[in-house]
């Protein structure tokens, strides 16, 4: 079981991420998405796991990590325990599970899930060819971690539609996830959404140099 580092949030998953489910989190720019990965990436390590970590944008910065090692005080070597794959193109995405030799891993995640996919399939015409790809990889990632027993944790991007903020992709990621984690921003707190088991919980939370963690004044 892995902690995602806020109270609330471990308390409503019986205490964290548990093998074998497939975990989306979604918001916009700047709301945590990739920082919460990090830490529950950081925290599978402490319980002495090693983290597959798949980049699609080109984000991943080893200095952050290191910034966060820092401030631990730990002996672990942090970085040694993760294994950076960076991703190009849907091709090599949807190679990369199946190209999966060590079952070893107590992690992985993938950041960002559906990048790729709208960046290449743009146009209306595509849109049939883009869902269907997109699905046999979920389901792939699914077989993954339910034959493996290894947690998969997902992110994603939003778009606006009027008020409302749409989850890219949606319609094709909700068959294959069991937790679902909404990140987002009002105009005084960050707050967020989580959907597990057919129940929801609403919680607001702070980004500091150790990462997400629980609103004080929410105690």
């Amino acid at each position: 079981m892995i902690s995602t580092g806020i109270q609330k949030l471990d308390e409503f998953l019986s205490g964290g991420i548990q093998p074998g489910v497939i975990v989306d989190i979604f918001g916009g720019a700047g709301t945590g998405k990739t920082q919460l990965l990090l830490q529950l990436s950081i925290n599978s390590i402490k319980n002495g796991g090693h983290v597959l970590y798949f980049d699609t944008t080109g984000e991943f910065r080893p200095e952050r990590v290191l910034e966060i090692q820092k401030q631990t005080e730990t002996q672990l070597n942090f970085l040694k325990q993760i294994t950076v794959s960076r991703i190009t193109n849907t091709s090599e995405q949807i190679k990369s599970i199946k190209n999966i030799q060590n079952n070893n891993f107590s992690l992985i995640v993938i950041d960002n899930i559906t990048d790729l996919f709208s960046y290449e399939y743009q146009k209306d015409e595509s849109t049939l060819e883009k869902n269907s790809l997109f699905m046999k990889y979920m389901n792939d990632l699914s077989k993954l971690a339910i034959t493996n027993k290894i947690p998969i944790i997902l992110t994603n991007m939003i778009r606006n539609i009027g008020d409302k903020e749409i989850e890219n992709m949606k319609g094709a990621i909700d068959p294959f996830t069991h937790i679902k984690i909404h990140l987002f921003k009002n105009s005084t707190k960050f707050s967020g959404k989580i959907y597990w088991a057919f129940d929801k919980k609403s919680f607001s939370y702070t980004i500091g140099k150790m990462g997400l963690s629980d609103y004080t004044e929410d105690f």
